[in-house]
């Protein structure tokens, strides 16, 4: 943490003066005061939000809130703790303090009135709780942004209906589109609906945020999960509307767009596997020049089967190929890239833009030279813990403000006594 200053917070809608925590070094959010009441949707949006150089404030129960034991645990100095909480509050502060008590509210009250955003998720509260709070919240300053993440957002039938993050990803469309045709859709192993929707309140927030900067107004912002998983569609969410009819889900094989035919995406290599679409299925002049530089490059091995240019495969008719020419011309594509490493398909790949990629394992990632140049990945070094990990971290590369350095997730209150006085001191004030 930054050293502790005064700041009088001019022309931040009256919000009343207290002890501020700032960091040191410049950073883009730097002054930005943000409490988060929350598990993972909401952690995820105040981790972006700290990265960036906010003060995150958790407001958490006496022994922490019950996210630091979600699965899966991992060992720790004296015990074990969540991965995917440490994960997701680095840079935080932490206070403890039960918002069902007449004192736990005066905490929540003194907070607000030097916030600048709120962000909380349905995981932690109801939405009446939501509510009690964000009225105290709004009362005490105006301009605060509520930032709320809720399965299906606010306003309809849905409003009260239970749901997870496999509810969501199967509402959203994703288990539609995974798994093999012919069995039960298959859920990804991460949950990516809460995931996301933590992401995209971070955006809606620092919008809103924009906007009270300029007018002191607050805002709600309601974000809901399922539409947020909806976005991670792509083009499936358009296939009606342009094809009249719905992408089939698929594995390794799978009909793609509008084809009559199934087409292979994943193509097995001499040491891995890669995703690849050379035929069919649409992808424009793109994928025309890709399959002319995957021509050029068999040809140098001498592979010209007469099938490869037997007929225009990407042009006009693409869709209505039979599966029977289909498959001939990809046996002998798929003979080709059997013969080559990893490591020589994706440098081909890049130096031809041929649409190819590789499927990389965890430690592909981790010893990825792209990501290596970036300095995507550092070390978190957490005494308290005894760990030392390698985590993502530089998400967003700025010149004048770049993300802070990653920090250990705090101890559950370790930042109360600070925050307490503090509160008094501006309760005094009044």
């Amino acid at each position: 943490m930054g050293g502790q200053r005064q700041c009088a917070d001019a022309g931040r809608s009256g919000r009343a003066a207290g002890v501020r925590i700032v960091s040191d070094g410049k950073v883009a959010l730097s002054g930005v005061r943000v409490i988060e009441i929350s598990a993972l949707s909401g952690a995820v949006c105040g981790r972006a939000l700290a990265d960036l150089g906010a003060e995150v404030i958790k407001l958490e129960p006496e022994g922490g809130e019950p996210a630091r034991r979600d699965l899966p645990l991992i060992p720790i100095e004296g015990g074990e703790e969540s991965a995917s909480w440490i994960v997701f509050n680095l840079g935080k502060s932490s206070v403890t303090a039960d918002l069902a008590t007449d004192a736990g509210l005066a905490v929540f009250e003194a907070l607000a009135r030097t916030a600048d955003i709120v962000v909380t998720d349905f995981q932690r509260m109801s939405l009446e709780e939501m509510d009690r709070l964000a009225a105290i919240a709004r009362a005490a300053n105006p301009a605060v942004v509520w930032a709320e993440i809720l399965p299906f957002g606010r306003g309809h039938a849905y409003d009260h209906t239970p749901a997870t993050d496999t509810t969501l990803q199967a509402l959203g469309g994703h288990l539609y589109q995974n798994g093999d045709v012919d069995r039960p859709p298959v859920r990804i192993g991460v949950p990516v609906g809460l995931i996301q929707a933590g992401a995209e309140a971070s955006n809606a927030a620092l919008m809103a945020y924009y906007h009270a900067l300029r007018t002191g107004e607050g805002q709600r912002v309601d974000v809901s999960v399922q539409e947020c998983v909806i976005w991670t569609l792509l083009n499936t969410t358009m296939a009606w509307q342009i094809l009249q009819l719905n992408e089939l889900r698929g594995g390794a094989i799978r009909k793609e767009r509008a084809n009559q035919f199934f087409t292979r995406l994943v193509w097995p290599c001499k040491d891995g596997f890669v995703v690849f679409g050379p035929v069919g299925g649409g992808g424009g002049s793109a994928r025309i020049k890709s399959y002319d530089a995957l021509l050029k490059w068999m040809a140098e091995d001498g592979i010209t089967d007469d099938i490869l240019t037997s007929r225009d495969w990407n042009g006009d008719g693409q869709f209505f190929i039979s599966q029977e020419d289909y498959d001939t011309v990809t046996d002998v594509i798929k003979r080709f890239i059997e013969t080559k490493t990893l490591e020589e398909l994706t440098t081909r790949a890049v130096a031809e833009r041929i649409l190819l990629a590789p499927i990389n394992s965890l430690g592909d990632i981790l010893v990825n030279p792209q990501h290596a140049a970036r300095d995507y990945f550092q070390v978190l070094e957490d005494p308290l813990r005894k760990l030392s990990v390698k985590l993502p971290t530089n998400w967003a590369r700025m010149s004048e403000t770049p993300l802070r350095a990653p920090r250990p997730a705090p101890k559950a209150g370790a930042h109360t006594a600070t925050y307490a006085i503090n509160a008094q001191q501006t309760e005094s004030a009044k």
